[in-house]
């Protein structure tokens, strides 16, 4: 199942019954975090995510033919496909 918040404005919630067939579920957030920087493994999480991004940006253009920058503007992925959001001055003098 899938859902957003306008078709499903609540979590799916598990809960625990008395039958005891065995049941396997798996809930994937397909949505990145985007908190605040606060610890040392944030810049490898986002810089992961940026390049899982770009990966499937072009597995999409690969099978269906489509512009790549299209998909990387729909995307938010930025001109090279980095996503990286950093201010211009940092990418010069990091």
């Amino acid at each position: 199942m899938r859902y957003d918040f306008a078709h499903f404005p609540e979590d799916l919630v598990f809960q625990e019954t008395g039958d005891r067939t065995n049941f396997q579920g798996r809930y994937v957030l397909r949505h990145p975090y985007n908190g605040d920087e606060k610890c040392d493994a944030m810049a490898a999480y986002k810089k992961g995510v940026r390049d899982r991004q770009e990966r499937e940006a072009q597995t999409l253009s690969n099978l269906t033919g489509w512009d790549i920058q299209k998909i990387r503007d729909k995307m938010n992925l930025g001109k090279q496909g980095s996503g990286d959001s950093s201010k211009w001055w940092k990418k010069i003098w990091d």
